[in-house]
């Protein structure tokens, strides 16, 4: 039987993904690829990747979540997809799981790794880009250097928090910024941190700016994040 492969498709530039992982996905009979679920409407970061690199031609199935933060129906919809991907490697089907940005870094695919591993099935994980490591890249700012600390924080409620970890970190990168921005970004403006944001990454859509006033009236997007430093 075949290895199942857990594959990172990087940020969101269709060319930023690593030769091992396009080789496997050329290679495979069935991509599984995860999407999601707004008003009714039915969306995937990742398959415009997978389109540029002329897979939309094999067997593709996706697996699409509601953004909500009840975790019950995302739950659901891992087992199912689990299921699935039993099935298809019992018949006999080369697999992968394809996801955006890096493969274990707040990644859908970690849910169905676990219970890939609980069904003992084997598997292999080809790493990717990061959004951070684009983002400060697009910059042009280094996320590190010696011995400077970096803190990665989802969901940032206010000012408060993000001052917090500038007690023991160099540099702070804020993740899912859009649930808690309307309620620091007037203060964070206020600030005399260099703050590089970035938004939908990689894609014709990419947006990057430091100065903050800009983003007053922006509707900011789930593929958004802020790198911050003092």
């Amino acid at each position: 039987m075949h290895t199942i492969y857990g594959i990172a498709l990087g940020p969101g530039d269709p060319e930023l993904l690593t030769l091992k992982a396009l080789r496997i996905l050329k290679e495979v009979d069935l991509i599984f690829y995860p999407g999601s679920i707004t008003k009714d409407q039915k969306k995937s970061f990742v398959y415009p990747i997978l389109q540029y690199h002329g897979l939309e031609h094999k067997e593709l199935k996706g697996f699409f979540l509601n953004m909500s933060y009840d975790r019950q129906e995302a739950s659901e919809t891992y087992a199912a997809t689990v299921k699935d991907i039993e099935k298809a490697y019992q018949a006999g089907k080369k697999i992968a799981i394809v996801c955006e940005g890096d493969i274990s870094l707040y990644a859908s695919f970690s849910y169905i790794l676990t219970g890939l591993q609980e069904l003992q099935l084997p598997v292999s994980l080809v790493p990717g880009i990061n959004s951070f490591s684009l983002g400060a890249s697009q910059h042009q700012i280094p996320l590190s250097l010696l011995n400077d600390k970096i803190a990665i924080v989802p969901r940032v409620k206010n000012i408060a928090e993000i001052s917090k970890y500038f007690l023991e970190f160099d540099t702070v990168i804020l993740m899912k910024i859009r649930s808690g921005w309307n309620d620091f970004h007037s203060e964070l403006v206020q600030k005399d941190w260099k703050c590089y944001y970035c938004e939908r990454l990689g894609t014709n859509q990419e947006y990057i700016t430091t100065d903050l006033t800009t983003l007053t009236n922006r509707e900011i997007p789930y593929f958004s994040l802020l790198i911050i430093k003092q």
